[in-house]
């Protein structure tokens, strides 16, 4: 297909370049007239002309003289970036890393300005941040094409998987410009992913490849050229990882435009996704509440870890999960697909052998229970607090916060999660008759993954 339509589509206008420039320019400048503690730099996909049409976003990187302490880091370079933001009446909103940085809106662009340190060589970096001017300079030295960079990062936009962020665990910009450095051009990137499996490695000078797999026990290890200590393809989540993969056979196997912009996602009706959900034959529970006012990132990181904690408390109690998920707006929603919802008031408990040294220590701690022999196994029937999820879940999120994080619930989800509210049964389903458009988009995807 001509990937030159694509282009015109997703190219930065030459009205657009010269907007961003003056824009860039003019920030600069500011700050430099504000302080001289500090030397700003222009980084991100805006410095390495890779940015795509209509993104109208800006790194600004304040690099401070390495000698100074950590602490004194933050504390300047947030003072000096609030300053700037002030001096062009924009917004902002301090944000996390690996330390704090400032999220400002300035004009119309949304400008992440970082503190870091200056370091000449990125092997003996203070903060992970640090690399981040040798990345520019890389991808500018070695980039031939730009445009390459841009059709694959349209083509993991559309495919939902680009973004390091918490929320997609994707292909970063900086992980696309690599693949493209590394292959050439889109063409010859798609072809070669496409035939990726988990565990692929891929390095731009000479390494011992049971050296990197010891090293890095990751889906996708990219090594990164400017500091052969990191994996550039950490954050990519085994799903993304195999969107990409398919998305890349798919398109090699009969290419359209289609994979870079795809119509718009048709949500089920009401009924439809009942009629599924039904014919599964499984039992659904959603825990729904307030979403607490935090950052996405955090928010989504703690979302995935609370999930995961109910699960382990569900399979501790003798329930077993089919599937879980969440969707966060202005609620946050937790779904539990189960396959084992109910259970028998009385537990059955294989010990020890009758002739294992273990065996006393067994009948001594369950003195006061049924205990008989199986075979040559003593064997004991204990009973169960809980019967039914509802009733684990409801006696769960009546504890404190304290006793929620000695559940494993995190800091910030565990004040909001004791407001919930828990629907299964019928009114799970009236919730769904009554959902948003977001929502039922959300569970017609469970009914579609695919990823081979």
């Amino acid at each position: 297909m001509n990937l030159n339509i694509i282009l015109k589509r997703i190219k930065p206008n030459k009205k657009e370049k010269a907007a961003l420039e003056k824009f860039s320019n003019k920030l600069v400048k500011k700050f430099e007239k504000i302080t001289k503690r500090a030397k700003p730099l222009i980084c991100g996909s805006a410095a390495k002309d890779t940015w795509l049409s209509k993104r109208k976003e800006l790194d600004l990187f304040l690099l401070f003289d390495p000698n100074i302490s950590r602490k004194q880091l933050e504390r300047d370079g947030l003072k000096l970036a609030k300053k700037l933001v002030k001096a062009f009446n924009g917004k902002y909103q301090i944000a996390f890393a690996e330390h704090p940085y400032l999220r400002g809106w300035i004009k119309g662009y949304e400008v992440d300005i970082v503190p870091a340190y200056s370091i000449e060589n990125p092997e003996k970096i203070k903060s992970a941040v640090d690399r981040t001017p040798h990345h520019v300079k890389f991808v500018k030295e070695k980039l031939k094409n730009p445009d390459e960079v841009r059709l694959l990062k349209q083509f993991c936009i559309a495919n939902k998987c680009y973004g390091a962020d918490i929320k997609t665990q994707g292909l970063s910009g900086y992980l696309c410009e690599l693949l493209i450095i590394k292959y050439g051009s889109f063409m010859n990137c798609v072809k070669r992913t496409s035939k990726w499996r988990a565990g692929q490695v891929i390095v731009f000078i000479s390494f011992d490849k049971d050296f990197i797999l010891k090293k890095f026990k990751d889906t996708l290890i990219v090594i990164d050229p400017v500091d052969k200590n990191r994996n550039v393809g950490a954050a990519v989540s085994a799903e993304s990882f195999y969107k990409f993969v398919k998305a890349s056979k798919d398109f090699v196997e009969k290419p359209s435009k289609s994979f870079f912009f795809p119509q718009k996602t048709k949500s089920y009706s009401s009924a439809k996704i009942i009629k599924e959900i039904k014919k599964r034959g499984t039992k659904w529970y959603l825990i729904r509440f307030k979403s607490p006012k935090i950052l996405e990132d955090v928010l989504y990181s703690q979302m995935r870890r609370c999930a995961k904690a109910i699960e382990n408390l569900l399979i501790e109690n003798g329930f077993r999960i089919l599937r879980k998920g969440f969707y966060c707006n202005k609620n946050c929603n937790l779904v539990f697909e189960m396959e084992i919802w109910q259970i028998p008031r009385i537990s059955k408990n294989v010990g020890p052998n009758i002739f294992s040294k273990h065996a006393e220590e067994f009948l001594k701690h369950y003195k006061n229970k049924k205990v008989f022999i199986e075979g040559e196994n003593w064997v004991v029937e204990t009973e169960r607090k809980f019967t039914t999820i509802l009733h684990f879940l409801k006696n769960l999120f009546k504890k404190s916060k304290k006793g929620l994080l000695k559940k494993g619930i995190p800091s910030k989800i565990a004040p909001a999660i004791k407001n919930c509210k828990i629907y299964s049964g019928g009114n799970f389903l009236k919730q769904i008759k009554n959902s948003s458009k977001d929502f039922r988009i959300f569970l017609k995807e469970w009914f579609e993954k695919d990823l081979f």
